[in-house]
């Protein structure tokens, strides 16, 4: 048995034993919470989206206790919900280590991690580790929605005991003590099915009506039966360039991008500037046509980009 699979063992019992309260004798045997991995409910009440959005990715990771492992760095943001720290280990190798809150999650059927559905995923130097917060749903890949910890460590034998411990500390103080950040202005902090209303769904989706889906923490979607679809998405990176003239959403110029194929359109602006990785929060708002309704994507995407960027703060 690897030092990673011992540790999980360990784990998995000490979890085990904590969410019954009480303590146990030797003759009893602590049940292992099993959870309904393809639905879409939420396993914890502290992982819920609107919960996880408040939390600070820096803090989180600072809350592992990175000093044990060697100098932690300063923290650098990257996409919304994550951050990372580039580090060195006690002998001055490698040890970089980046959490992000919102992340597809796979096989679940092995491991329990801080008593959440997770998995390892060793790749030479480096680990993956993620546990799963919400099952499947919808989703059509089967994916469930977690976090994930993401160790590269040259000087380890075994990155993933590492990963294993700081994914379980994590998920600790989520669930106990959440560190809340500053997301003031941010989109890490907005919801983005609340982006469009009854009223504006049914508009973009040429008279259907369809419930908004959560796809994790900075994706929802509305999927009616009459083959439109319309996708609301949070994201860190740069807008694209359109391919036809921007389009007005009330002060705020933004990209307007038809798709390569017909019946589809995007369209991205920016919401906050530039971050420490020198990249922008925008939202895309898009729209599909798979059906034989005849209309305008790109006029549907940018009737609900504007009914969205309306309901988010003027930056």
């Amino acid at each position: 048995m690897t030092l990673t699979a011992t540790l999980l063992v360990l784990l998995t019992a000490a979890g085990c034993a904590t969410g019954m309260g009480r303590a146990t004798s030797q003759r009893e045997t602590v049940p292992v919470v099993e959870f309904d991995v393809d639905a879409d409910a939420v396993f914890d009440d502290a992982f819920a989206p609107n919960r996880l959005r408040s939390v600070d990715p820096c803090a989180a990771l600072r809350s592992a206790g990175l000093e044990q492992y060697g100098a932690p760095a300063s923290d650098t943001r990257g996409e919304l919900g994550s951050c990372s720290n580039f580090m060195k280990d006690h002998d001055g190798e490698q040890f970089n280590a980046t959490l992000y809150l919102d992340n597809d999650v796979y096989n679940v059927d092995t491991h329990r991690i801080g008593g959440l559905p997770g998995e390892v995923l060793p790749e030479d130097e480096t680990c993956f580790v993620r546990t799963a917060y919400q099952g499947s749903g919808a989703d059509v890949l089967g994916a469930r929605h977690g976090m994930q910890v993401q160790l590269l460590s040259d000087g380890a034998a075994d990155p993933c005991s590492a990963a294993v411990q700081i994914m379980t500390r994590i998920v600790d103080t989520i669930r106990t003590d959440p560190p809340i950040g500053d997301a003031a202005g941010s989109l890490a902090s907005y919801d983005p099915c609340a982006m469009l209303n009854p009223v504006e769904a049914r508009d973009a989706l040429a008279g259907a009506t369809a419930p908004a889906v959560a796809r994790g923490l900075f994706r929802c979607g509305w999927t009616p039966e009459n083959g439109v679809s319309a996708n609301v998405r949070f994201e860190a990176g740069r807008v694209e360039t359109g391919t036809v003239p921007p389009v007005d959403l009330g002060g705020k110029l933004a990209s307007v991008l038809p798709g390569t194929t017909p019946g589809t359109c995007r369209v991205q602006w920016e919401n906050q500037g530039t971050n420490a990785s020198g990249d922008d929060e925008f939202v895309e708002v898009s729209v599909s046509n798979a059906g034989p309704i005849p209309l305008d994507p790109c006029a549907n995407a940018i009737g609900a980009a504007r009914a969205a960027r309306a309901k988010l703060p003027r930056g």
